[in-house]
């Protein structure tokens, strides 16, 4: 036969599926790279753990092995926390480009590569290029490996690329390539060797090769015991994370006997950690193929004890955080070996069909003869053996593309559910923004060879160096680099405050201040925060609203001085975590002498807090006092993140002075608000408005006013301001039962008490059989009668309970207003109630 034309159609439809293989590897390798920088120079990388890791890791390329000073004070050794001998190949490699963004390029280009063993495995087992594509894009796709490899950098997330390499190369009988990927991947964590020493038990029972099998199991499995009872003993005194696991008892032989005598423990923790969501969030990306090679799955049963069986919730999670990263690929492997399984299965039946169709003939004299062999069947058509082949061959074909709809459509579900790549259920569209860039010429002040103590989100920008802590620790650190623009944890922002000032009252000045970032160098003799630290509050330009997305107002806040504070806009929204944020865009009239602060409260529809800035103030209200505003600049006062716990708030500002000043009544009264909104609490609130979350996409937009004309119309002014002008309610109803009523108010003026509001239902003999009372309200909230401002509309929403005792026919529903404090109604229209309607109860 002569060799294939290289230019051949066929011979590009060969190669085709390796090539869009190579193209996927390739796009996810320089995708994660960019999305994991991001990451990093958005600010969102943590201390915990790529500045933990990145130390580690510069410290190791210096000579100084493992050494970590970014966590507890007593232990300054990597191998205390966890036992990772790869990292000294990767620190050689870091010499060459010393920074975190190399780690994370790495891992994505490992991770990556994890999809060849994958399509190889399933090529070499008769699967076909085409199913390898699919298995290896399922791969690239899983939502588990993309969490991992999205959370910054860790050596357990390159452990699924190598032990799927060592897996491929021990089934295909290349010992050699077997071992060394035995060994990378038991080098990424301690507990990785089980899952190497589960290989070796499956290279002994089901590839029937004892020596290599038990000598793997006893050699990985040992080492897994080393590391955790022997290196870590040593280190750290023991393993630090035995706590997780201390329902079970205290000693480790006390948590053996648990495991072996108490089944009611093992299972209610089972339930805690939710182990069938955790199956079905693993097993989903594969369409569930894995379960057809159950052995294979149970390879990694070292690693699913680990986590299912922890107290811990963190370790629960599949596709949120690295925990589950090791599991993942006995599932991938689990899933083409199961599936090659019934594959076989399919073409030893066709075969045998063949076989048995062909000597049910005539023996045949030779080969040629063989090939004519025929049979004819129960409904008279003739079946040759190459008919049969052919059906094999469809069936095998039909088989295949079951599979990979399976598979692809589960990874593509998966992926939508739980992905991280645009329009997936964990994406998060981050934004390198100017406040980011500015910090880049803070850090670079800071000497190579100095100690650091910086904060959880610098921290990993200021760790390739000796020593570096999490703030607040700051022990002997040269500088403290502080961020004060957002959450300060592990810190209360006020308690961030109160550190900085106790550091500038002692060794400490401030080396750089900019844009809300806090350089402060120990020995250094400045104490005062420079004008360019403030700008981090100040609106870009005189006169606008910063961009788009600001509701535009203008209130006035003063006191019997007059004017002091103008608020010109705010705007709602959730952040990139889905928590709530208020940005409020205040101008200072004249030159303020007192420290004022700024309120705002989330209120419920009837006006209860559910939270306030008071607990968690603003950092403006910290670092930017008013005292330093200067008349006419616009200044940002941002809320810090929260998450509410309710999918609809009220929001209510006010500004008050001194730190307690709200709860004291040392508020600023409102003096204008235009356009008009309701001014509670002694005119010291205003309820800007109502918000509701929507649930598909977690923003908050505002609570639109109650449509549609009233089906009753009335002209009922009450004494006092109110005016009733119209009514809605059904024409039936039944017996214990809910009825709708809708009133339409109107505020002709301000009422000069909070009067309530009845609603009743009466018999034909005028009897009361259901009321309602309460504060008259709108759309938004309930609304005390004396806060409505003239020429307020609000409808208001409200449900009469109907008693199950209620007898079929005609009954009358009336309105009115009391004063709650003397019961005494107030008079209407000759009377001191208005009929706005009839219903009719049937049974």
């Amino acid at each position: 036969m002569n060799p294939p034309n290289p230019r051949h159609p066929r011979s590009i439809i060969h190669h085709l599926p390796l090539a869009l293989l190579a193209l996927a590897v390739l796009l996810y390798a320089a995708y994660f790279s960019y999305l994991t920088m991001l990451r990093y120079h958005a600010f969102e990388a943590r201390a915990l753990d790529l500045g933990n890791l990145n130390q580690t890791i510069w410290n190791t390329a210096h000579g100084d092995w493992f050494r970590l000073t970014n966590q507890e004070a007593d232990l300054t050794n990597r191998l205390g926390y966890h036992v990772e001998p790869i990292l000294l190949p990767i620190a050689l490699l870091y010499r060459l480009y010393p920074t975190p963004e190399f780690l994370l390029v790495l891992q994505a280009i490992v991770v990556a590569l994890g999809a060849l063993p994958l399509f190889a495995l399933a090529r070499r087992r008769g699967l076909g290029d085409w199913l390898g594509l699919v298995f290896g894009l399922a791969f690239l796709l899983n939502p588990t490996i993309q969490a991992a490899n999205w959370l910054e950098f860790h050596p357990v997330t390159l452990a699924p690329t190598f032990l799927m390499a060592a897996f491929y190369f021990l089934v295909t009988g290349r010992t050699g390539w077997f071992v060394l990927f035995a060994i990378l991947s038991a080098s990424c964590k301690e507990e990785i060797g089980l899952l190497v020493a589960m290989m070796g038990l499956y290279a002994w029972l089901a590839l029937r090769r004892p020596r290599l099998g038990l000598t793997t199991a006893a050699l990985a499995g040992g080492w897994s015991l080393l590391a955790v009872l022997g290196i870590q003993n040593a280190v750290a005194g023991g393993n630090i994370h035995w706590g997780r696991y201390a329902y079970l008892g205290e000693t480790t032989m006390q948590k053996l006997v648990s495991l072996a005598t108490r089944p009611d423990l093992v299972l209610a923790q089972l339930g805690k950690a939710n182990i069938g969501r955790y199956f079905f969030e693993l097993l989903l990306p594969v369409g569930f193929t894995a379960l057809l090679a159950p052995e294979v799955l149970l390879l990694a049963l070292p690693s699913l004890a680990i986590n299912l069986l922890a107290d811990f919730a963190p370790m629960h999670q599949v596709t949120t955080l690295i925990y589950a990263a090791p599991v993942l690929p006995f599932v991938m492997l689990a899933a083409v070996m199961g599936v090659v399984r019934v594959n076989d299965w399919i073409n030893r039946t066709r075969m045998t069909r063949i076989e048995q169709i062909n000597a049910d003939q005539n023996p045949p004299k030779s080969a040629a003869s063989a090939s004519s062999a025929f049979h004819e069947t129960p409904d008279g058509q003739i079946d040759t053996g190459e008919n049969s082949l052919k059906s094999a061959r469809y069936a095998s074909s039909a088989f295949h593309w079951i599979v990979a709809i399976f598979v692809l459509g589960g990874a593509l579900l998966g992926q939508r559910l739980w992905g991280v790549l645009p329009g997936s259920g964990n994406h998060l569209a981050l934004v390198e923004t100017g406040h980011h860039r500015r910090a880049q010429a803070v850090m670079a002040q800071i000497p190579p060879d100095a100690a650091v103590s910086a904060q959880d989100r610098l921290n990993p920008h200021v760790s390739g160096r000796r020593t570096v802590y999490i703030f607040p620790r700051v022990d002997d650190a040269d500088y403290v680099l502080l961020d004060v623009t957002g959450p300060a944890w592990p810190q209360h922002p006020s308690d961030l405050k109160r550190s900085v000032e106790e550091l500038l009252a002692g060794d400490f000045g401030i080396a750089a201040a900019q844009d809300g970032y806090l350089l402060l160098q120990r020995g250094a003799a400045n104490k005062t925060l420079p004008p360019e630290f403030f700008t981090a509050w100040r609106a870009p330009a005189e006169g606008t609203l910063p961009n788009a997305g600001f509701t535009p107002t203008e209130m006035i806040f003063g006191d019997e001085t007059g004017a002091i504070l103008a608020l010109r806009g705010y705007r709602v929204e959730t952040d990139r975590y889905g928590e709530l944020v208020v940005t409020l865009v205040w101008e200072a009239l004249r030159t303020i002498e007192d420290d004022l602060r700024v309120y705002v409260g989330y209120l419920d529809q009837e006006l209860q807090t559910l939270h306030d800035s008071r607990f968690y103030p603003p950092t403006a209200s910290l670092w930017y006092p008013t005292v330093l505003w200067t008349p006419g600049q616009p200044v940002l006062v941002q809320t810090l993140p929260w998450t509410l716990g309710a999918d609809r708030f009220v929001l209510g500002v006010g500004v008050y002075t001194g730190e307690a000043g709200w709860e004291e009544g040392k508020r600023l009264t409102v003096r204008q608000v235009e356009p008009a909104l309701p001014v509670l609490e002694g005119d010291s609130l205003v309820r800007l408005g109502g918000f509701v979350q929507a649930t598909d996409t977690a923003t908050w937009t505002p609570i639109a006013p109650i449509t549609g004309a009233p089906t009753q119309l009335l002209n009922a002014a009450f004494v006092g301001g109110l005016h009733l002008v119209g009514a809605t309610l059904p024409a039936t109803a039944q017996p214990d039962a809910k009825l709708p009523v809708a009133l339409f108010w109107q505020a002709d003026a301000p009422p000069p008490t909070d009067y309530s509001v009845f609603v009743q239902m009466l018999d034909a003999t005028g009897a009361k059989v259901a009321q309602w009372d309460g504060a008259p309200a709108d759309a938004v909230s309930k609304l005390p009668a004396s806060h409505w401002p003239a020429g307020w509309q609000g409808t208001q929403a409200l449900s009469l309970t109907l008693p199950p005792t209620l007898l079929p026919g005609q009954y009358t529903v009336i309105v009115g207003m009391y004063d709650w404090q003397t019961g005494v109604r107030l008079p209407i229209n000759n009377g001191d109630s208005v009929e706005i309607g009839r219903v009719e109860i049937r049974d």
